[in-house]
């Protein structure tokens, strides 16, 4: 294992794998590859969505990674597929999503997103990585699908891209917010 240095942000990989550089346009991009699997990064204001382009299920899984609150997705298979993890809170509002698609080497990949540190954080509350945390998608709580899918851009009471959920409230009925929250046909 070696350490691999972004600036904001280090990570701990195999010595196989090595930085890849990206330009972007609203926030820091970049990579690592090892040649057969790579990973893509975005840090910033911005949320990226999951990606999931392989159309199968995946299971989810929130974990602590250098002190902040993370959402693991893995395939809900033992074929490759893609693997994400998401802080959406960091410091000054920043986010930061990390995914790799069609991983060969799951346990690996993860081990990798789960020794992100970044400067100035706590990494003392880290705890190890069990793939046994992870559950089907459709068993997902409330609260982990919120924090996957949502926090990003709505939250209860500050202001960021999207509606508060209290005016949201306000504004729907009950059943309309049933039918929402459960992706009901509206």
């Amino acid at each position: 294992m070696h350490v691999l240095d972004f600036g904001i942000f280090k990570l701990r990989a195999p010595t196989d794998w090595h930085i890849v550089k990206k330009q972007g346009t609203d926030s820091y991009v970049g990579g690592l590859t090892n040649g057969s699997d790579s990973c893509w990064f975005d840090y910033g204001r911005y949320d990226v969505e999951f990606p999931n382009d392989s159309g199968y299920w995946c299971r989810f899984s929130e974990d602590t990674v250098n002190g902040f609150p993370a959402v693991f997705s893995i395939p809900d298979s033992s074929q490759p597929g893609d693997v994400t993890m998401k802080i959406p809170g960091l410091a000054s509002s920043d986010r930061f999503t990390i995914w790799a698609s069609k991983v060969m080497d799951i346990p690996t990949v993860l081990r990798i997103y789960k020794s992100t540190m970044f400067r100035g954080s706590d990494s003392s509350t880290n705890p190890p990585l069990k793939e046994v945390k992870y559950f089907d998608r459709t068993n997902a709580d409330g609260k982990m699908l919120f924090v996957a899918n949502c926090q990003a851009c709505h939250t209860m009471r500050g202001q960021v891209d999207g509606p508060r959920i209290q005016d949201l409230i306000v504004m729907r009925n009950a059943e309309w917010l049933h039918r929402f929250f459960t992706d009901k046909d509206l």
